[in-house]
């Protein structure tokens, strides 16, 4: 899906929630389609979400990879980077849904908020209030984010040689799929407020 013009018809014309379920939840991935140039792209999805389900040690029902990978373009609601292109530089964003997770990078943070400053604070604590956070270039030392360090560097390695994904991956991690939902279609309203203004 990675015409922009068609992207933003149909999201003027319809509800954000229905853009949301019909475009991000689906299997059809601009990136393993176009980027990749695999012909059994879905079928190739499915397999990468297998590898990631297992390493994650995750329900591969709750493993989804979204934004610019998914769609070809970017649709984060700012002037500067909506409708952006993904490119050799872009995230992969993949979506990691489980409330046992969530809670355990929270409370890691929290420990790492003990004892040290957070860089990008505002940032990392808007994302909680929002019910997710983001794990990448985590640093702290602290187990739980020694541990999914330890879990990840591997994971990139296999990605690279079994999956020709070269790049990064940016872990985010919500606590339920209505917070997955939630973030989207708000993102999506402020999108569509963005393109109306442009007609």
């Amino acid at each position: 899906m990675e015409d922009v013009q068609h992207f933003k018809d149909a999201l003027l014309s319809n509800e954000p929630i229905y853009i949301y379920r019909k475009y991000l939840l689906g299997h059809d991935v601009w990136y393993f389609r176009n980027k990749l140039k695999k012909e059994n792209h879905a079928e190739f999805y499915d397999d990468f979400k297998i590898c990631m389900s297992e390493k994650l040690e995750i329900h591969i029902n709750n493993i989804a990879i979204v934004g610019s990978a998914k769609l070809g373009f970017s649709i984060t609601p700012t002037l500067e980077k909506a409708f952006k292109h993904f490119n050799d530089e872009s995230d992969l964003d993949l979506v990691v849904v489980s409330s046992d997770l969530f809670r355990k990078c929270w409370m890691a943070y929290l420990d790492v908020a003990r004892i040290s400053r957070i860089p990008y604070y505002n940032k990392v604590t808007g994302n909680i209030f929002r019910k997710f956070i983001s794990l990448k270039n985590i640093e702290f030392n602290n187990e739980f984010f020694r541990q999914w360090k330890g879990k990840m560097e591997p994971c990139q390695k296999d990605l690279q040689v079994i999956y020709q994904v070269p790049n990064e991956i940016n872990y985010r991690i919500y606590e339920s799929w209505e917070d997955v939902e939630r973030y989207h279609v708000q993102g999506l309203e402020k999108l569509k407020d963005i393109i109306s203004k442009e007609q």
